[in-house]
Formats: C-alpha cells, sequence, structure tokens
C-alpha cells in the first residue's frame, strides 16, 4: 500500500513539475481566442481592443476565431474539445457560456464543468431601442402600441437563448405583450435588419446602438439596471435614457458581463499568467475609457472570483429559463 500511495505521489508531483515546466515556456506560439459571435459584433469589438493591449505583454499574437451561432454554444462547443494547454480560449459572456447551454434541448455542455475561469472582464446594462420611425418615445408607448397591435412588432436577437431573446422575453411577461421573434446569429446582424426595417425592437448591449442612433436609425427608450450611460458626443440621447425601473416596469433586471474562460483542466500555472496579463491589459488607460463610456463596470478579478460568478449565475439563468418555458424541444 505504501509503494502504491508513493507511486501515486509521484505521478503528482511529476505531473505538477511538467506543469510548472509548461507554464514558464508559455506560451511560445500564438493563442486563439475564440468569439462566440460574429466579427464586428459587441463581443467582437471588445475582444480585440482587449487584445491589442495584450498581445505584446503575453509576448505572442492572439489570433481571434468568430465561431457564432445556437445562442454562442457553438463557439463554446468549439472550446470544450480544445486542448486544454491555454493555446485556445474563449471571449465568453452571459448568454454563450450560461443561457444558451441552458436552453438547448440537448446540453451542449456544463458551464460549470467544462470550463476553467481565467478573469471575469466586465459588467454592464442592456439597452432596448426601437426603429426611429415608430411612433414610440418611450417604454410606456412600447407597451401600449405592442398591445394595441399584438404581434406586430419583431423583435431581433443574436439566437434563441442569447441574453437579447431573454431580456425581450422578460419585457413580454413583465408587460403583459405579445412580438414576434426573429433570431440572427449576432448582434451586429440585428441592427443592420432594424436599418433596414426587417425588425422594430432590439435589446442590446454596447456599442450596439451607437451607430444606428448616429444615422437617425434608433432611438434609445430604456436601460437594465440601476443607473444611466455616460454621455457619449455621438449618441447623446442614450445619457437621457431612463432606466426600466424609472419607467414603472419590473422584472427586466438584466445585466451581463463579458470573460474569458479555458478548456476544463488547463493547467493551474498558465491560468494564473493569463489572469494577471489580462488584467494588466485591462487596466490599460485606453481600454479603461472603452468600457468606461460604455456604461460598464470593470472588474477583473481572481479566476476563484469568477467561477463564484459562473456557478451562481448557472443556477440562476436555469431558472429563468425553466420560467419562461424557453428550453427546447
Amino acid at each position: 500500500m505504501k509503494a502504491r500511495i508513493s507511486a501515486i505521489l509521484c505521478v503528482a508531483l511529476g505531473c505538477l513539475a511538467a506543469s510548472s515546466a509548461l507554464a514558464e515556456s508559455y506560451p511560445d506560439r500564438p493563442v486563439t481566442m475564440i468569439v462566440p459571435f460574429p466579427a464586428g459584433s459587441g463581443p467582437d469589438v471588445y475582444a480585440r481592443i482587449i487584445n491589442a493591449k495584450l498581445e505584446p505583454i503575453l509576448g505572442k499574437p492572439i489570433v481571434v476565431e468568430n465561431r457564432p451561432g445556437a445562442g454562442g454554444t457553438i463557439g463554446g462547443r468549439a472550446l470544450t474539445r480544445a486542448e486544454a494547454d491555454g493555446y485556445t480560449i474563449m471571449f465568453g459572456s452571459t448568454s454563450s457560456v450560461l443561457i444558451a447551454p441552458a436552453v438547448a434541448k440537448d446540453t451542449p455542455y456544463d458551464p460549470v464543468k467544462a470550463f476553467t475561469p481565467v478573469i471575469e472582464v466586465v459588467r454592464g446594462p442592456f439597452i432596448l431601442s426601437v426603429r426611429s420611425d415608430l411612433p414610440i418615445k418611450n417604454l410606456q408607448e412600447l407597451i401600449a402600441y405592442a398591445k394595441a397591435n399584438p404581434g406586430k412588432l419583431n423583435y431581433g436577437t443574436a439566437g434563441v437563448g442569447s441574453l437579447h431573446h431573454i431580456s425581450t422575453e422578460l419585457l413580454k411577461r413583465a408587460a403583459g405583450i405579445e412580438m414576434t421573434h426573429i433570431p440572427f446569429q449576432g448582434g451586429a446582424q440585428n441592427w443592420t435588419a432594424l436599418q433596414s426595417g426587417s425588425i422594430d425592437v432590439i435589446f442590446d448591449s454596447m456599442p450596439g446602438p451607437t451607430s444606428s442612433i448616429q444615422a437617425g436609425k434608433a432611438r434609445p427608450i430604456a436601460v437594465t439596471g440601476n443607473r444611466h450611460l455616460p454621455m457619449l458626443p455621438d449618441a447623446p440621447s442614450l445619457a437621457s435614457t431612463p432606466t426600466f425601473e424609472e419607467q414603472k416596469v419590473s422584472g427586466v433586471d438584466v445585466t451581463f458581463w463579458f470573460g474569458i474562460v479555458a478548456p476544463a483542466g488547463t493547467p493551474a500555472d498558465i491560468i494564473k499568467k493569463l489572469n494577471v496579463d489580462f488584467a494588466k491589459a485591462i487596466a490599460d488607460p485606453d481600454v479603461k475609457k472603452r468600457f468606461l463610456q460604455d456604461g460598464m463596470e470593470i472588474v477583473a478579478g481572481t479566476p476563484e472570483q469568477f467561477g463564484e460568478v459562473i456557478a451562481k449565475g448557472e443556477s440562476q439563468w436555469t431558472g429563468v429559463v425553466t420560467s419562461l418555458k424557453l428550453k427546447q424541444q
């Protein structure tokens, strides 16, 4: 028995030594970052902003690989199939990591078991916008219009199970209204559809609404959370957009996070290095300015803290999906 225990300890110590040696040389080649949303979407924009500052810190290029679709689970599934060596990571979100897998008919992965948390980057609100040529100036007018025209308004999302979808379903339930769901692969396609008149209503995070507001095609009417967005010179109307609670609508308390996750089993030393390097990149003044002007709260905590967020969120969002009866049959 003693010999068996000694053998096990030797193997374990050997693994730790190998892990430490691997971390010392990491990275010795480019790192792939999966972004489970289309190029040009909000998550894609933010990932590239961070990567521009991360590359000189990490010492190797970061190659963005867009894997959109299925609310982000296509990208998430790709990460679960990657080697757990630190060379494939994902710019995940509340939607892609927690919500979409809860909605899927055959759950593609367990958010707590499938991923190793690296760092929570930011948290932020969602903005509800409508086409500017609609006779809707605020949330109560949207509700009145939807009740007078049940099912006539189309709302766009980044797919079934995306946070765009969940947010709108919560609004429909809270306000007692009906709207028609038009799913796309990502936020960028939603805004193109809104500008062309194919959809009327959209929930999205920053910077999604900005260009459509600048073009006079969209009107923001409500923001989730408990504070207003900052003043933006190119889209001043965002700063005056009231919250849902200010407009007497409860039950749409939706906020989101963006964060970095790696495949389960990625060595702890590599996770620690990635956490430290990402924290440095996020602390860059240009990165901080961009996130803050988009109304987001920078987090940049430890892997353990992010793991707690994921575990708590998995329970919360599974409950929401169940209550809304969104589980695919």
